[in-house]
């Protein structure tokens, strides 16, 4: 018999001005278990809108009984509508979410916002990211190479930038006890490798801790935009210690406001070769 999990998320706009991420933790309706994050690109008020539509779409849909990856699609088709009107125009989002049904789960991403899996024995990326990073990668490029881009934070995939979307969905997989799945968006991957994370995990005291000390680090390591986990954990993850880390509470100095487009040079880098348009900048985030 699979326990019922303990739920935690944090998140914090870090330095950047806005905060464009949306979470969500918590049961639904009929019982099932929904933890997602979804990572807004567009600008303020564009990209807070695009987050915050995609997580509201996937829960109405999860709870009027349609299938999760029918609900990414329809979440794709709200926040692509909306992005029509003035001053939305271009937004979208990445979204990774999983749901436990009894003692079965499923997991699905589009975007480069991921999910992992905790346990006994370490560590496991579920999702895929869906970005110039990773194709470049998958190119035979260095990672090196592909973050030192100018377009190392361009999507190949995102929720609400075409009319459709290709969905990735994983499982069903078997729930075990004893095992935890954190959800995050790129402002906590990035500033620390999978086994910082799962080392910060393992000396946190339950997944409270966990969730915001990961943020925590992840700022003091330099990150350079929102940042936010959701975790759920089954049973108990063994920890390295009994009385784990203590949560850290901070408030992240305010950030500066950003370069306006004067600031910055009203000439944009050419697009990579192989693209189409301007998908790389329509997703940057």
């Amino acid at each position: 018999m699979v326990e019922r999990p303990r739920l935690a998320q944090h998140s914090i706009p870090g330095r950047r001005p806005y905060q464009e991420d949306s979470i969500y933790s918590d049961a639904l309706s009929d019982g099932r278990i929904l933890v997602a994050v979804a990572d807004g690109m567009g600008g303020h008020a564009a990209g807070e809108v695009a987050s915050a539509l995609a997580l509201e779409t996937l829960k109405a849909s999860l709870e009027a009984g349609i299938e999760l990856g029918e609900a990414f699609r329809l979440a794709n088709q709200q926040v692509h509508d909306r992005s029509k009107e003035p001053g939305k125009q271009g937004m979208g989002c990445t979204l990774v979410a999983v749901v436990v049904d009894g003692d079965r789960y499923l997991v699905a991403n589009v975007g480069d916002s991921r999910g992992y899996r905790i346990t006994a024995g370490g560590i496991e990326r579920i999702t895929q990211d869906h970005s110039f990073v990773a194709e470049a990668i998958k190119r035979g490029q260095s990672e090196e190479e592909a973050t030192a881009s100018q377009w190392r934070d361009a999507l190949t995939r995102a929720i609400g930038t075409d009319t459709t979307v290709e969905v990735d969905v994983f499982g069903p997989f078997t729930v075990e006890n004893d095992t935890a799945f954190l959800l995050c968006s790129d402002g906590l991957y990035k500033a620390m490798e999978d086994s910082d994370i799962r080392g910060i995990f393992a000396r946190s005291g339950g997944p409270k801790g966990a969730a915001q000390t990961l943020v925590a680090e992840a700022y003091e390591r330099g990150s350079d935009d929102n940042i936010s986990v959701v975790i759920a954990e089954f049973g108990q993850v063994p920890r390295e210690q009994a009385q784990g880390t203590m949560p850290i509470e901070f408030d992240p100095p305010t950030p500066e406001p950003p370069p306006t487009a004067e600031d910055a040079g009203a000439d944009e880098p050419a697009a990579p070769e192989g693209s189409k348009g301007s998908w790389w900048q329509r997703w940057r985030k």
